[in-house]
């Protein structure tokens, strides 16, 4: 009898240990597909305007505790993506009419084709169109790192028509890709086998990119500054020598002269300094 008792004691545990895992296991099933599909963590913030869930957003300049729809104009403000709050794996503060802003995790993030096509691994900067990313620049605010590509072949693209401020006409397409949300500053050092010799050169010497063009008109305007300082130093110091040669008497007016022609050498030269500071600013 007391060993049909202790049999049944033990045929006990052992089914409640077999339970106990499966719930184990199943636990931490839902919990990793909870992360994978919404592992994020997102604050609630008032808006003055209604922002779609995706939208990249930024801190509003005027009102605190405010979000806009983030643009390039305020990309310093970069905050992170609108999403709905039940996609998030932690929302604070989850109240009805507030604008749910995840800062970290992966979030689906709305994109246009502005700046090319996006491929997995791109950084996703701010963009022209307020609330939506595009492939980043160097030096551009970003939101973070791309997981999926988009093109004008992609599930949901969107494909509109858009008038630049020069009257150009391009093709741009929007949707969604999946984005690690990363805030910060795109990777200069990443893009140099986009830039050409001189752009580098520039950039050497500055610390930022230069368009093509500025850098051209700087090294134009330099060489010409170099020839007028060279033409007039040379000019003024040997036709100097000649005449004191000639007049040795008249050389107090002659240095007088050499002075002035010195001094004028020198303003060409701030001149010349600043317009190339300008060009490359």
């Amino acid at each position: 009898m007391i060993a049909i008792i202790i049999n049944n004691m033990r045929k006990q545990r052992h089914l409640r240990l077999f339970v106990a895992g499966i719930i184990t296991v199943i636990a931490v099933v839902d919990l990793s597909t909870a992360s994978a599909s919404s592992a994020n963590i997102s604050h609630s913030y008032h808006s003055s305007s209604s922002i779609v869930n995706g939208s990249i957003v930024g801190l509003d300049q005027k009102k605190s505790d405010y979000v806009v729809a983030a643009s390039t104009k305020d990309g310093k403000r970069l905050l992170g993506v609108a999403v709905a709050s039940d996609d998030s794996l932690l929302a604070v503060d989850a109240t009805e009419g507030l604008v749910q802003v995840a800062t970290s995790g992966n979030v689906s993030t709305l994109v246009s084709t502005l700046n090319g096509n996006i491929k997995v691994g791109d950084q996703i900067a701010v963009s022209p169109f307020t609330g939506i990313g595009m492939k980043s620049n160097p030096g551009a605010h970003i939101i973070g790192l791309a997981k999926t590509s988009f093109d004008d072949k992609s599930d949901g693209a969107t494909t509109r028509e858009v008038t630049d401020k020069d009257g150009k006409k391009t093709k741009v397409s929007v949707g969604y890709v999946s984005l690690t949300i990363a805030v910060g500053t795109g990777n200069i050092a990443a893009s140099d086998a986009n830039l050409n010799s001189l752009q580098k050169l520039a950039r050497s010497l500055t610390g930022r990119t230069i368009s093509t063009i500025r850098v051209v008109v700087a090294l134009i305007v330099a060489l010409i500054g170099l020839a007028t300082l060279v033409t007039l130093i040379y000019a003024a110091i040997y036709g100097s020598i000649i005449s004191v040669g000639r007049n040795p008497l008249a050389k107090y007016a002659i240095f007088r002269t050499l002075g002035s022609v010195l001094a004028m050498a020198a303003l060409a030269g701030i001149i010349t300094s600043t317009v190339i500071f300008f060009l490359l600013r």
